[in-house]
């Protein structure tokens, strides 16, 4: 039995080192969804780890000085060496340009061509060539509807609890991973790269953290 209870410790001790080592700091301009779906991933991270993960909205227009602003923020608290900028292709004039400045500056970046909501349609389905954010939007508001019965908002808090209780997070980051390297066989620039998102990238890597991998 105590040697039961000291490998629990250690593991415990293993998943506080290592999320501790990269504390994450997510900056989205996006005041409703995005913030929402991290703030559920936030959720199940153990209390005495929440401050690890720290998400900040960037509310200025001007979406090239996102980047600035982040710097800021990582230079507020040490503890910050995971940087992850989220936003969309359809709110960035300069798309390829700001996720170039951004590796450039040493962040990470969740990108969405052509909105957020192309990551959450992975977790019901294969992603499709959706070129704008309308189409996108009306596409996972159907899908939202016919998996969980209840109608679409922008603003529920809860986004993240239903995507994994009705849909599949595991399968999501396969389908998207998949569709990323399918279209990136053809184009290199992000901007071009229709149907696709990195936000992938950001929940794997959080759930390996959150887990202790």
């Amino acid at each position: 039995m105590k040697r039961t209870n000291r490998l629990s410790e250690k593991r415990s001790e293993r998943k506080k080192v290592l999320l501790k080592s990269g504390a994450y700091l997510i900056v989205t301009d996006a005041e409703k969804t995005e913030k929402n779906y991290f703030e559920g991933i936030k959720n199940i991270i153990p209390d005495n780890l929440k401050n690890d993960l720290q998400i900040k909205i960037y509310s200025n227009k001007a979406l090239s000085k996102i980047i600035d602003f982040a710097a800021e923020e990582r230079n507020k608290d040490e503890r910050f060496r995971d940087i992850w900028l989220v936003f969309d292709r359809d709110e960035v004039k300069n798309f390829d340009k700001l996720i170039e400045e951004a590796k450039e500056n040493k962040m990470n970046v969740g990108w969405s061509n052509p909105c957020f909501e192309i990551w959450l349609i992975s977790y019901f389905k294969n992603l499709e060539n959706i070129p704008n954010s309308k189409k996108c939007c009306e596409t996972f508001e159907k899908i939202f509807k016919e998996n969980t019965g209840k109608k679409y908002k922008k603003s529920e808090e809860k986004i993240y609890n239903i995507l994994c209780e009705n849909g599949d997070e595991n399968k999501a980051i396969e389908r998207a991973r998949e569709k990323y390297h399918q279209v990136r066989k053809e184009y290199s620039q992000p901007s071009k790269m229709i149907g696709c998102t990195t936000v992938y990238k950001l929940v794997e890597e959080l759930k390996k953290k959150i887990g202790g991998e």
